[in-house]
């Protein structure tokens, strides 16, 4: 991860010593993924004595959508035919996330967003299984994000971290910690 990181930044042009600020993914995700790419934002943040700012992960992948009208489910696979879930609606040329996290199955995720009863879209790691269930549930209301439209882009993660530091907010390096599974469970 340090190599990509250098050579990310030579291909940029720009010196460690340039940076103003590090945005690091908070998860939910992979718990390896996680440790290694907190540890490392913590460290650089520490030595270059800049700010650290966490970005939920379900939020990053919803920054893609802020052209959206209608409501916006994101959907990370947690494993164990699980996911984690979370609900957006666009306010404000932003993505405003509406609901906590929640750890659910297929059903419970096609039970959480009936309780909506609005159409919406489904972002995120929709296995074929998942989508199957919701196009059962909602018909042509459940409307699946294309798999172009999920591929995960740090550019997103950089925005809202970015929008964070304009807002004078930071993290405290000691303090962040991962997000590895929400708490909250429906199934």
């Amino acid at each position: 991860l340090t190599a990509q990181i250098a050579h990310l930044l030579q291909l940029a042009g720009i010196a460690k010593n340039e940076l103003v600020a590090i945005g690091v993914a908070l998860g939910p995700g992979s718990f390896a993924g996680l440790r290694v790419g907190m540890s490392v934002a913590k460290g650089l943040a520490g030595s270059l004595q800049i700010p650290l700012l966490g970005v939920p992960t379900l939020d990053a992948i919803a920054g893609a959508y802020i052209f959206q009208t209608q409501p916006l489910w994101v959907i990370i696979a947690a494993g164990r035919s699980r996911y984690s879930v979370a609900r957006f609606v666009a306010e404000g040329g932003a993505m405003r996330r509406v609901s906590e996290l929640a750890l659910v199955d297929a059903r419970g995720l096609a039970d959480l967003a009936a309780e909506q009863n609005t159409p919406a879209l489904f972002c995120g790691e929709i296995d074929a299984a998942l989508e199957k269930i919701l196009r059962e549930q909602f018909g042509e209301h459940a409307q699946i994000a294309s798999p172009a439209m999920n591929a995960r882009r740090a550019g997103y993660l950089a925005e809202l971290a970015w929008a964070r530091l304009q807002r004078g907010e930071s993290d405290d390096a000691r303090t962040l910690a991962p997000v590895y599974m929400p708490t909250a469970s429906i199934q």
